[in-house]
């Protein structure tokens, strides 16, 4: 397949005009035969890569009936070609049934249970629990990431035991101070869960988690770019502070995603969305209700280049994950995920390995 006349993201992440040639992987140049599929007027990208997400169309990781492969058919139609199912603080006995329904994901994301009961966000308080190794060790094949609160019991002492069965540590829902923060990142931490999120506010005689990531070289920053999780001037922040090679966008979306406003659930908890935005009954926040590629859109929106907002929601995603040798960007010899976008940044076409999706 042969796409012409589209406006590319190159694999240095700068625009220019010209045509990309692929099978099931990009090629270097066009094969003999190729059809091709005119992209003009259009942006030519890599697919996004969401490594935060719960859920969408009603289903949600934690959930028994989650259908995986009509979320991942969602999240295709949309443009996000990766996705990295999340659960939420859970039981044991639970979690493991999630990592069996979504055995055909890339991996899962543990969003908990080992978090600080005072920064729990929408996760059940009475499922909260100190980092536990031997379970971590028994999933370590399925599960690529969790969330460490690392002042919590003796959280700290156990990150480098779990990045050493090659688990990534993210530091989130956490009262940490700097200093505890500082440890956490020497000890293998290398993430921030939604950053302002469930954590201490940046202030200036206590930075807390944040300015400790601000100053540990790779930390990478998640950031929900929706709007309502933070100001747009703090993904203007963010982005200005740490670049787009370490401020990861995610969506942190949950099962209302593609759906109306209503009453849904998050892990057995009551979530309420009104005018798209989900809260629990006492009105903190559930997680957001747009897909990745809006959250791009909203990113731009708020003043950041449309190569950057796309970096920090392709390749550097994938570098957060360990997963940049084969996805990410446009390069010759990764996968062939492709978003084209119209310059109203409507969806044209999407491509998965090579295959048409849209």
């Amino acid at each position: 397949m042969i796409l012409k006349n589209g406006t590319i993201l190159g694999a240095d992440f700068t625009f220019s005009e010209g045509t990309l040639s692929f099978s099931d992987t990009i090629q270097q140049t066009p094969s003999h035969g190729d059809n091709e599929l005119d992209c003009r007027d259009a942006y030519v990208l890599p697919g996004l890569i969401d490594i935060h997400t719960h859920g969408a169309l009603g289903f949600e990781s934690n959930d028994k009936k989650v259908d995986y492969n009509a979320w991942q058919q969602f999240l295709l139609k949309n443009g996000v070609t990766t996705f990295i199912p999340t659960t939420v603080t859970d039981t044991k006995e639970n979690i493991l049934y999630s990592l069996d329904k979504l055995k055909d994901a890339v991996a899962i994301n543990m969003e908990g249970p080992y978090i600080s009961d005072k920064k729990p966000g929408a996760h059940a308080l009475e499922k909260i629990c100190e980092l536990d190794i031997d379970f971590l060790n028994s999933v370590k094949d399925r599960v690529i990431m969790t969330t460490v609160a690392p002042e919590v019991g003796s959280n700290l002492s156990k990150i480098t035991d779990v990045v050493k069965m090659g688990i990534r540590v993210s530091v989130g829902h956490s009262m940490a101070d700097y200093q505890t923060a500082l440890k956490a990142y020497a000890a293998g931490a290398t993430q921030v869960t939604h950053t302002f999120n469930c954590c201490p506010p940046l202030e200036h005689r206590e930075p807390g988690l944040i300015g400790a990531a601000f100053d540990t070289d790779g930390i990478f920053c998640e950031v929900i770019s929706d709007g309502v999780h933070v100001h747009p001037s703090i993904v203007r922040m963010l982005y200005h502070l740490l670049g787009a090679d370490r401020v990861v966008l995610i969506s942190d979306a949950i099962s209302p995603t593609g759906l109306s406003d209503g009453e849904y659930t998050l892990a057995g908890l009551h979530v309420f969305v009104k005018n798209a935005e989900a809260r629990l009954a006492d009105g903190r926040l559930a997680g957001s209700t747009v897909t990745l590629t809006e959250s791009v859109r909203r990113a731009v929106k708020f003043g950041v280049p449309l190569e950057d907002a796309v970096k920090m929601a392709s390749l550097t995603p994938a570098r957060a994950i360990g997963k940049e040798n084969t996805i990410g960007s446009l390069e010759a010899g990764k996968d062939a995920d492709i978003l084209v976008l119209n310059k109203d940044f409507s969806v044209r076409y999407v491509f998965y390995k090579g295959k048409q999706i849209v």
